[in-house]
């Protein structure tokens, strides 16, 4: 789709929204009795993305927020099905640790080392989640999710370039009650989660809520003759707030835990563009041609590595906890309210994988050249501790001033120890042999100050400045080591495997400390003007800062002390917001232009074997956004977000030695919508009954890499559920996802004319049941 056609899908918007004001402003008549009552009007969620508590129609800034009933409704359990649901949110990964969350183009790409940051922030009640691949839960019990789009600079937390998501658990309440469903779908997958809550005396209540599930994975390891991509888990929540009679304190501790375990993920190899099949794709082309029942996509043979010191192989694995604490406490003083946010959050990760799911260990006895192999094993363990205070005065109502002022602090000890594996037959290739290991201990800190200050010129209109001063430091101490030299085929071998380099000081390897420092100004500026209570119309410039790091395999001293630099983004963003027909229909727009500067990249060379990382020079992204909701008469809702995005590097050679000037940037679609329809009506004497769900999303094609040499086609994925209530608490349900069973990848590295990749989830359905009480 070319920016002319982007650009004229923006007008027929703008077209839209313009005819539209004079009917709102009919429409809203008296709007102090806000018809909440009327059942043909579109129900709102409150917000907290700009540290105070306001509709999503009231909040300068693309926002997509979700409650928790509608979550749990369309069965949102991650973050890769949220991604289907939220505009301009898309989601990749290249392992269970290295998810890679994009927002308008803007995604941490691969970068799992202990220094590296996430370019779309996680936040979980308010706590900022440094580490992605340990943030593992499934979306339970949960209040809202808000999705914000463009650099969030100066007031969310930590600051990010991207966007963020934030999730916002269910809180206690002071009457007793809870909830349990249970789920059965194919995969044998099992799923029950709960809560109950209630007072424990007049100012003190509590919440408990836990979900387990456990499903057969939906790929299969012929070799051992295990599913892979299976899951068995479980999550638990106990809260405690205290809200004492006639005070202005209140306080909520949130405790959090999660554990799950798999046997490993699934890779399997694609013929990449090169003329001719890779080696990968070669052999499993020979072994489908062996077995009577050829080999489907969703078989693999990794191979089980003997690590040294060892005296079994280890198989493929997934194991992940994790544990959280959250203490929110707020004073109001009238004037303003103080609001404390301290968060702890450790965890550890222990995972093995075969990256390429063959190799010529494979019990087929196939050895074609340079079919190599190259397990992976990657242990990781976490502590943060992270504050945050925020004096936030009320918003003006009329003429005057508003201010928040605040301050952060974050502390993180990462330990992430990487052992990859190299084998070979034909031909012999000495850095294609052995063990090579990395033991990593990483400190970051992160320290920021910040203040917005906002005056309202009148009822209609506000301008709303801020800056944020970051600064982060970042040290640490990795050895790189030669674990062992040679494999089963060329045992003596004395050249210790790639990426490490071939020449050490005594002993084999390395150790060499690391670090550095970097701080920002991330300034922004908001205009508002609402001409009636169901307009407004917004622009912003706005900035954003992502911290520089270090590679996380670095083949000598010299490359583990040599740092990458920072990314920054500035944003110029025009939104409007709009309520129609006496709020029975909602149109959200924005337009945006980014300059992403000194874009962070990272890429598998298949010269060194190894992970590189680069400053793009300058990246530039454009695109468009709208989100309309519909109720046509009562019982119907229609919902759909469509993005359009035109982005470009510029002046990009990589370390690789490929000039990217003027590409599209990797792992990006240029295009993502959805559409649902939710029908809901009585069923004899059962009132709202009947309800069915029924939703579509598609996103465009994207390059998975920044020379666009592995690309992806564009596909959708379509989902549904039918409900029936008897009564209000009880819900019997069928579900399905992707029911047209559509093969598409959630990653793929392009290796010696191959495409290693990892596969999205197939038809998924299942039965449900809920009871309320």
């Amino acid at each position: 789709m070319t920016w002319a056609s982007k650009c004229s899908t923006l007008a027929l918007v703008a077209a839209m929204a313009a005819a539209s004001p004079a009917h709102a402003q009919d429409a809203a008549g008296d709007e102090g009795a806000a018809s909440q009552s009327n059942e043909n009007q579109l129900t709102t969620i409150v917000v907290t993305a700009q540290r105070r508590e306001a509709s999503v129609q009231d909040t300068s800034a693309a926002i997509s927020a979700f409650s928790g009933d509608a979550l749990e409704e369309n069965r949102t359990l991650s973050f890769e099905d949220l991604a289907g649901q939220a505009t301009s949110l898309s989601f990749t990964a290249l392992s269970p640790l290295d998810q890679e969350f994009n927002i308008r183009g803007i995604t941490n790409t691969r970068l799992d080392s202990p220094s590296a940051d996430q370019s779309v922030g996680i936040f979980v009640d308010d706590v900022y989640v440094g580490r992605s691949g340990l943030f593992n839960f499934d979306l339970f019990d949960v209040d809202r999710v808000e999705v914000v789009r463009g650099p969030q600079g100066v007031l969310l937390g930590k600051n990010v370039v991207g966007g963020a998501i934030s999730i916002y658990s269910a809180r206690p309440e002071f009457s007793y009650g809870g909830s349990l469903t249970a789920s059965y779908g194919n995969y044998d997958e099992k799923l029950v989660r709960g809560h109950v809550t209630g007072p424990l005396s007049e100012a003190v209540a509590a919440r408990l809520a836990f979900q387990v599930r456990n499903r057969d994975g939906f790929n299969q390891d012929i070799v051992h003759d295990v599913d892979l991509d299976n899951v068995d888990s479980i999550q638990l929540r106990g809260q405690v707030s205290f809200e004492p009679l006639d005070s202005d304190f209140a306080a909520v501790i949130i405790a959090d835990y999660t554990n799950d375990d798999s046997n490993g993920f699934h890779s399997v190899v694609f013929d990449g563009p090169a003329a001719g099949a890779g080696p990968w794709s070669t052999a499993r082309a020979q072994v489908a041609a062996l077995r009577p029942e050829g080999l489907d996509v969703r078989e693999s043979l990794p191979d089980y590595q003997t690590y040294k010191g060892d005296v079994a192989p280890t198989p493929q694995q997934l194991h992940r906890e994790a544990f959280g604490l959250a203490l929110n406490m707020s004073y109001d003083y009238g004037f303003a309210t103080l609001t404390s946010v301290t968060g702890y959050r450790e965890g550890e990760a222990y995972s093995v994988y075969d990256q390429t799911g063959i190799g010529p260990s494979n019990p087929f006895g196939i050895t074609i050249p340079l079919l190599f192999r190259s397990p992976v094993r990657e242990r990781e363990e976490i502590n943060q501790f992270t504050q945050e205070l925020r004096l936030v005065s009320p918003e003006q109502d009329e003429r005057g001033f508003d201010f928040i002022i605040g301050g952060y602090y974050q502390h993180d000890e990462v330990s992430k120890d990487d052992i990859i594996s190299f084998e070979i037959a034909v031909p012999a290739i000495p850095t294609l042999n052995g063990q090579s290991a990395w033991f990593n201990e990483g400190t970051n800190e992160a320290f920021a100050i910040f203040g917005q200050l906002g005056y309202r010129f009148s009822e209609k209109f506000r301008v709303v400045g801020g800056v944020r001063y970051s600064r982060d430091e970042k040290r640490g101490v990795v050895r790189g080591l030669a674990l062992e030299t040679g494999d089963r085929f060329t045992p003596n071998d004395p050249v210790p495997s790639s990426p490490l380099s071939p020449t050490y000081p005594e002993g084999g390897g390395y150790t060499t400390s690391y670090s550095d420092s970097w701080e920002e100004l991330t300034p922004q500026i908001t205009a508002e003007f609402k001409p009636n209570d169901n307009i407004l119309l917004y622009g912003t410039f706005s900035t954003g800062f992502k911290g520089g790091g270090f590679e996380d395999d670095p083949a000598n001293p010299l490359a583990a002390q040599s740092s990458y630099d920072p990314e920054t983004v500035d944003n110029i963003e025009i939104g409007g917001k709009f309520e129609l027909f006496n709020r029975a229909a909602r149109l959200n727009i924005a337009g945006f232009s980014m300059r992403y500067k000194d874009l962070q990249v990272t890429q598998t060379s298949d010269v060194c074997l190894c992970n590189i990382t680069d400053n793009a020079a300058d990246a530039k992204i454009k695109g468009i956004e709208a989100e309309l909701q519909v109720l046509p008469f009562t019982g119907l809702l229609l919902s759909g977000g469509l993005t359009l995005l035109d982005t470009e590097y510029i002046e990009f050679t990589d370390s690789v030695g490929n000039v990217n000037d003027g590409k599209f940037l990797q792992r990006t679609p240029d295009y993502q919508f959805n559409v649902s329809a939710r029908y809901t009506t009585d069923l004899g004497s059962w009132t709202d009954g009947f309800s069915a769900n029924l939703s579509y999303s598609e996103q465009g094609g994207m390059s998975w890499n920044p020379e666009g040499s592995a690309n992806e086609d564009g596909y959708g994925l379509l989902d549904g559920r039918i409900s029936i209530s008897p009564n209000p608490d009880l819900t019997f349900s069928i579900w399905g996802r992707n029911l047209t069973d559509k093969l598409y990848r959630t990653n793929a590295i392009a290796f010696f004319g191959d495409e290693t990749s990892r596969l999205g989830a197939p038809r998924t359905y299942g039965a449900e049941i809920s009871i309320n009480f």
